[in-house]
């Protein structure tokens, strides 16, 4: 089963949390269990130490042609058919439109969300046009370049062409500040000659089941620099970054890395972090290399893919940014966007407030999704979540058509449709269904909801943003006697107390090797140089106390 985004969230939360006990191993049973209690993720949702989720639900893209379509309508070579990984058998609307774009030659800036399968926009057609060049017996030569910001993104992608290119001719390599000179310096698993696709996968499943990190690299890849720039060894797809692309252009050993190049594509990936200064040298990059490869603008297919490069206030600035950053007509421009399938929801039926408590039928719901036998384990919480049982047949579409007819899955749909604290809709929730809605039953269809599919799409498609931090510092009071009260922050005992500013609120640390607890504070007028405390304002009886700073002027 995929990763359910709700369930995997709160896995990451729990055991952030767990960690975050460890740093302040109490040995005195007051302040551990407070802690303990402090840090449970009910509690913590409502602390300093956590923001969120924020939650969205995704919408489903509409579906465009078929893989098969392609082929026959000469967008794809055919034999993109046994490349493309054969569990696709369409492209998403968007990605259909960016394809035949790039196939026609035309300047493409494709915008759309994570997870929308920007990368596949154009390295289809780059590689159908190096099975077409392998084909027809073309001169080696460098066919695409594709540029990342970073290297992760660069390392990502190769991996994945290492899986989709084993076996089938098409060359490809990586060269960023971390390439290897020498053949003899690339380290990991080669290939054999001759080895198809399907070697591959093998070797590359002994290696993981065997707990092996080793890079398993094709035939195909190309994994020195040294092989790179030797005549006719080029690879055809080049992935590197920009300060190393500026640097092939001026360094002389480098210069047979572009001999023959043909430069039929120039991608730029996460375009929209190439702005101001970055973004102007940049341009002046693209120009140079199309100059130093003996191509003009017409020649080379520039595409580029961001997530938040559209503007919905103008329209026309994601065109006008390609324009200017690819040196091409803006009317010459195809922007992708986004295009979604129709939600069809019947909500007809008003579920009653769950009979068990909310953060138990959490747990279960989450437990449900990753048992051993998820079938019979969602059909449970199904029935405490809304009081009637799924109807026979297969699960998930049984879950699927049911949610649809409940009124708050259809409520939270809705809500949702823009990034929300959870905690900010149960308002507008009891609302729409006329009673409270608590937070973790809110979770539970959320979980459930991702979880539900037909025809391979979930019926909900949660995106969670999370945002958690350690503890900065906890600090306690005395407020009856000498019962300590522990606190997360002192920002957040202030908030509690915010006329109490001249409480003694001391840091408190722990040694992590006995649990021994100790206070860290700065006093007026502190001294320890006896065998006593000297200083500070005398008391009745002789006694002394010293007034706490919040500023490291004082004694420790």
């Amino acid at each position: 089963m995929a990763i359910n985004p709700i369930s995997y969230t709160e896995k990451i939360v729990r055991s952030f949390l767990k960690y975050q006990l460890s740093a302040y191993p109490f040995a005195d049973q007051r302040l551990h269990d407070q802690m303990r209690d402090l840090l449970s993720i009910d509690k913590v949702r409502r602390t300093p130490l956590m923001r969120g989720p924020y939650i969205s639900l995704s919408r489903g893209f509409r579906e465009g042609a078929s893989i098969d379509q392609l082929v026959a309508e000469g967008v794809f070579h055919p034999h993109m058919r046994q490349i493309i990984p054969g569990a696709i058998e369409h492209v998403y609307g968007h990605q259909e439109q960016a394809l035949r774009a790039v196939h026609d030659g035309q300047t493409t800036l494709v915008s759309t969300g994570t997870g929308s399968g920007k990368s596949e926009c154009f390295m289809y057609p780059i590689i159908s046009r190096c099975l077409e060049l392998e084909a027809e017996g073309a001169n080696p030569g460098i066919v695409a370049v594709i540029v990342y910001p970073m290297n992760a993104l660069a390392e990502d992608q190769l991996d994945r062409l290492r899986g989709l290119l084993a076996g089938s001719g098409v060359t490809f390599g990586m060269y960023v500040g971390k390439t290897p000179e020498e053949e003899k310096d690339v380290s990991g698993h080669r290939m054999q000659a001759g080895s198809s696709r399907a070697d591959y996968e093998a070797v590359l499943s002994d290696y993981r089941d065997a707990g092996r990190p080793d890079a398993v690299h094709p035939v195909e890849e190309v994994c020195s620099r040294a092989k790179m720039r030797s005549p006719g060894k080029q690879p055809r797809i080049l992935l590197t970054n920009v300060k190393q692309l500026e640097l092939l252009l001026t360094r002389q050993r480098d210069v047979e890395l572009f001999e023959g190049a043909r430069l039929d594509f120039l991608v730029f990936d996460e375009a929209h972090t190439f702005t101001g200064t970055s973004g102007a040298e940049t341009a002046c990059l693209i120009r140079r290399l199309r100059q130093f490869c003996g191509k003009d603008a017409d020649h080379t297919t520039c595409v580029a893919t961001s997530a938040t490069i559209v503007d919905e206030q103008d329209p026309d600035a994601a065109r006008n940014f390609a324009s200017r950053f690819f040196g091409v007509p803006a009317e010459a421009v195809v922007t992708v966007r986004e295009e979604y399938e129709e939600d069809t929801w019947s909500p007809s039926f008003s579920p009653p407030a769950p009979s068990t408590d909310p953060r138990e039928l959490l747990l279960n719901a989450l437990a449900a999704i990753d048992s051993a036998d998820p079938e019979s384990a969602v059909r449970e919480v199904y029935v405490l979540l809304t009081g009637k049982a799924l109807p026979s047949g297969e699960w998930k579409e049984a879950l699927f058509d049911e949610l649809r007819t409940s009124k708050l899955a259809a409520a939270i749909r809705v809500s949702l449709m823009c990034p929300r604290e959870l905690y900010l809709l149960l308002g507008e929730l009891q609302t729409s269904v006329g009673r409270e809605v608590s937070e973790e039953e809110l979770l539970a269809y959320l979980t459930l909801g991702a979880a539900a599919l037909k025809d391979g799409r979930p019926l909900l498609r949660p995106v969670v943003h999370g945002f958690i931090r350690g503890i900065s510092g906890g600090v306690v009071t005395f407020p009856s006697g000498n019962e300590p009260k522990l606190w997360l922050s002192s920002e957040q005992e202030l908030a509690h107390h915010p006329d109490a500013d001249k409480a003694w609120r001391p840091k408190i640390l722990s040694c992590t090797t006995c649990g021994q607890h100790y206070f860290a504070s700065h006093l007026k007028d502190f001294h320890f140089t006896k065998s006593r405390p000297e200083g500070g304002q005398l008391a009745e009886g002789g006694a002394a106390f010293w007034e706490a700073l919040d500023v490291v002027n004082g004694g420790n």
